[in-house]
């Protein structure tokens, strides 16, 4: 695999440029006539600290087969870290420092000022904010209780409880058990009639699933668990040596599902027995929008079922239910993840919004269309930056109820 080409290695560093110029300005504003040699002290740890970050970042972009090609995510999480902590909350003051100037032309040098120490404030705050996010954030789990109604669901499945889980990303853990250990304590207390996993347990390597299989057998659900493949399970992220070596690594991926306990749905359904009624559960490989690979063959995976039985729907990515499922389907409820909420939100008036709503239409929680009912799971586990800012790790507890009153 190429490295980046240097058209956007130079786009990029610009920018990088800009906002570190921008912040640098700022900062000497706002010092001032301050103490000389504070001054002096102040700015040589500013420009210590820029360069720095700017340098493993560089180091970074210009040989991103280190990071592509390594099955240990340490130094991937910590560029990835370093990058943001730096640039998010100087990219926010820059731009503040450059409205400043506009603002300092209907006020004065102490009005540009006021500017300036604030937005410094907002970003100190933005700073803190994105490092609780992976210092504590990812781990403080939520259980999201969502309770559906279906005209057609059979009177024996009235108060049928399902556990989602989604995303979980082992990888992103490294050896740290603590938000596995906590799942199971949360699902143990659930009581769940059926546990569904809707895809992504790893990054992308099948080893990563060592060491959490003794957690992952202990999930338990009365009548089941079940579990469908994400876009990270196919390894289609790492540029392997051969097709074996892939085909190898997915095998590894399946069979640590599979000795887990949960039963792979991959273009197929089984059929789930509940006193004297059942339903279908349905999983597909994963669907996506390139660069996410499709996968899926609803045709193949729902061929067999009597049309008397009540549909549930598993697929990695909202955008098959969008795309797909709601127009040539009648499946009442489809479960998928995928998104991670965007791992970031922000909370006004208790209304939550992610700016992944940008991309994705369909991206935490529940969306309908006629009789058809979609829940995306924010997942358990990150990917990308290990941290999650207003948007916790969910473990979605779901109660099927045939009518609109219980």
């Amino acid at each position: 695999m190429r490295g980046i080409p240097s058209a956007y290695l130079v786009f990029f560093f610009g920018i990088v440029i800009l906002i570190e110029l921008g912040s640098f300005l700022g900062i000497r504003l706002l010092l001032g006539q301050t103490n000389a040699r504070v001054k002096k002290y102040l700015t040589a740890f500013y420009i210590f600290i820029s360069i720095t970050a700017s340098g493993i970042a560089l180091y970074s972009f210009s040989n991103p087969e280190i990071i592509r090609q390594s099955k240990d995510y340490t130094f991937f999480f910590f560029v990835i870290v370093v990058s943001f902590l730096n640039l998010f909350p100087k990219s926010v003051f820059a731009i503040a420092t450059a409205l400043s100037y506009l603002f300092r032309r209907f006020t004065n040098r102490r009005g540009q000022l006021v500017v300036i120490a604030g937005s410094l404030l907002l970003s100190c705050g933005i700073f803190v904010t994105i490092s609780y996010g992976i210092l504590a954030g990812r781990y403080n789990i939520r259980v999201v209780k969502q309770d559906l109604f279906f005209d057609n669901l059979p009177e024996q499945l009235d108060g049928f409880r399902i556990v989602q889980l989604s995303d979980i990303h082992l990888g992103s853990f490294g050896k740290n058990t603590r938000v596995m250990d906590e799942t199971l304590k949360i699902i143990d207390k659930l009581h769940p009639d059926l546990l569904l996993f809707t895809g992504d347990i790893v990054n992308n390597f099948g080893e990563e699933i060592h060491g959490f299989e003794p957690i992952l057998k202990q999930f338990t659900a009365k009548y089941g668990k079940f579990a469908i493949q994400g876009n990270h399970d196919y390894g289609d992220y790492y540029n392997w040596p051969d097709s074996v070596s892939k085909r190898q690594n997915l095998n590894l991926i399946e069979s640590g599902v599979t000795n887990a306990g949960f039963i792979l749905l991959l273009n197929k359904w089984a059929k789930i027995t509940v006193k004297d009624t059942a339903f279908a559960l349905i999983g597909v490989e994963n669907w996506g929008y390139p660069p996410f690979p499709q996968y899926a063959d609803l045709m193949q995976a729902t061929t067999g079922i009597p049309d008397n039985l009540f549909k549930i729907l598993m697929t990695h990515d909202p955008e098959h239910w969008n795309s797909i499922v709601r127009k040539q389907t009648d499946i009442p409820l489809t479960l998928s993840g995928h998104t991670h909420g965007g791992q970031f939100a922000l909370k006004i008036a208790g209304i939550e919004f992610s700016p992944i709503y940008l991309i994705q239409k369909s991206w935490g929680g529940l969306y309908k269309s006629g009789k058809q009912l979609l829940y995306v799971n924010r997942g358990l586990g990150t990917v990308g930056i290990p941290g999650r800012v207003e948007m916790r790790p969910e473990i979605t507890f779901i109660t099927l109820f045939r009518t609109k009153s219980h």
